[in-house]
């Protein structure tokens, strides 16, 4: 991505700034998938309720994510974040 920024002092005294963008352009195209995003890959309310309860039951990672996929055909989250969820309940 390239960009210019334009400044100038708001006063006299150079107490403040106006930034303005002036060029903005975008090289590559947008991804449809964002697999591995953290964004997109987090966790929901009810998905970290299963994750805690099945970590609680001793289930595998490799199962936990299975179940979060077959629940929610929509899910992108990656074995990864699993365990990363694992490290933080």
């Amino acid at each position: 991505m390239s960009f210019r920024l334009g400044r100038k002092p708001v006063t006299e005294d150079d107490e403040g700034w106006i930034i303005q963008l002036l060029y903005a352009y975008h090289n590559h195209d947008l991804i449809n998938i964002l697999v591995g995003h953290p964004y997109v890959s987090r966790l929901t309310n009810e998905e970290k309720t299963i994750h805690i309860d099945m970590t609680n039951s001793a289930m595998k990672p490799r199962n936990i994510l299975l179940t979060l996929k077959e629940r929610n055909e929509r899910n992108v989250t990656t074995i990864e974040q699993v365990y990363n969820a694992m490290t933080v309940y």
